[in-house]
């Protein structure tokens, strides 16, 4: 268009979002070579848009290149330039160290703030983002247990929270600990066995927490915690360090767990009590097992959750019945899911001992496994024929 008419040649100082991706561009110019002068034009291209030209504003600013011919220094200016421009949302993925002097840790504006592969943070003692809420974090280093200490005292409205494949072994200690953080997710951090987490966030509606055991856990002032998953990945030794994260978080309503993580609760001495759980899912599929150990899963946890009134779970986490009724089958619980249901005895006889003692259940939920023998009406048409306790209780099969 530029071709066509001069006065269209600097109309894209008006776009807000940029957005540079190195390797999607080349591929869809069917470039497969990493020549140098490839590069050098590509960011040719960056510096004019964002250098030589009198762009007035800068909403979002994307940068993805994994290639180390760029340079810091060059794209240190890149950044100055688009935080001169006053931009909101920042996403960088590149190969390119950042040094501590970088503007993105006093830009005024910044609202979005996601950084990605290779980085390593080294946060200046007089980092200030007094307008970031958003904060990811993707395979990411941190320098020392300072970086991530003044990060977050550096944003002082911070809301939600990502860590993801983020390096821990150069820190000891990973303190999060916001005053108004609502929404944190952990994701799978590496080098971390020799690293303790410590969690104060009492504005913390939903932890999300998808890791290893670490070397231990602080979990405090999590009252206001509305919803939590906890997948901790299978471990050689079930160690009960795990049990500060499961009394950290007992008051909460909502609670995904997944089989390792079942099991490292299960090991808790006492157990605790979930006196607020209303909605629990256990999404264990067919890793579960009932060994010795927790041949009693879901009965005995049942016994902990007086107010649960949802519940989905694999048919496996139910290895027997419990002899005495839990309260909350008998009182509280109104929608039960069971999936991966077989036809066999004994998974009908834990759907009938379900219908025979829930007091005020309202609906039974069953997901057939894929390799019944006898089908879904032989399984309707027995429970639907078996006694229970709640007469308005609705029973679908899937």
């Amino acid at each position: 268009t530029s071709v066509l008419s001069t006065r269209w040649r600097y109309l894209f100082d008006l776009l807000p979002n940029i957005d540079f991706d190195l390797e999607e561009d080349l591929c869809r110019k069917n470039i497969k070579s990493y020549s140098t002068d490839v590069i050098e034009n590509y960011m040719c291209s960056v510096d004019r848009m964002l250098l030589f030209c009198n762009t007035t504003n800068v909403s979002k600013f994307g940068f993805k290149c994994w290639i180390k011919m760029i340079g810091s220094n060059r794209f240190n200016r890149w950044i100055s330039a688009a935080v001169d421009r006053g931009v909101k949302h920042l996403d960088l993925s590149t190969s390119v160290l950042p040094s501590s002097t970088l503007p993105i840790f006093t830009c005024k504006t910044l609202v979005s703030l996601k950084l990605g592969k290779y980085f390593v943070l080294n946060v200046p003692k007089d980092v200030h983002l007094p307008n970031l809420k958003i904060l990811h974090l993707h395979s990411v280093g941190f320098l020392n247990d300072d970086s991530v200490k003044r990060l977050l005292s550096g944003c002082p409205h911070l809301e939600d929270m990502v860590t993801r494949k983020c390096d821990l072994g150069n820190i000891r200690n990973f303190h999060i600990s916001h005053h108004l953080l609502k929404t944190l997710t952990i994701r799978y951090t590496y080098n971390s066995y020799q690293c303790w987490l410590w969690i104060n966030a009492p504005n913390l509606t939903s932890l999300e927490y998808y890791d290893r055991l670490v070397a231990g856990y602080s979990m405090e002032n999590l009252q206001s915690l509305t919803k939590a998953v906890i997948d901790i990945s299978a471990c050689k030794t079930l160690r009960a360090d795990a049990t500060k994260i499961f009394k950290g978080i007992c008051d909460v309503p909502s609670l995904v767990l997944s089989d390792t993580s079942l099991q490292l609760l299960l090991r808790c001495e006492p157990l605790p009590v979930f006196e607020n759980l209303i909605k629990l899912d256990l999404p264990c599929h067919l890793r579960f097992r009932c060994s010795n150990a927790f041949q009693k899963g879901l009965e005995t946890l049942l016994s902990s959750l007086p107010a649960l009134e949802k519940l989905e779970f694999y048919q496996e986490v139910l290895c027997s019945l419990p002899e005495k009724v839990p309260s909350c089958l008998l009182h509280k619980l109104k929608t039960i899911k069971i999936t991966n249901f077989t036809d066999e005895k004994d998974c009908i006889g834990k759907a009938k001992y379900i219908l025979k003692n829930g007091g005020v259940l309202e609906k039974l939920i069953i997901v057939t496994a894929s390799h019944i023998s006898i089908g879904k009406k032989w399984i309707s048409k027995t429970l639907c024929v078996s006694s229970r306790e709640s007469k308005p209780c609705f029973i679908l099969i899937i």
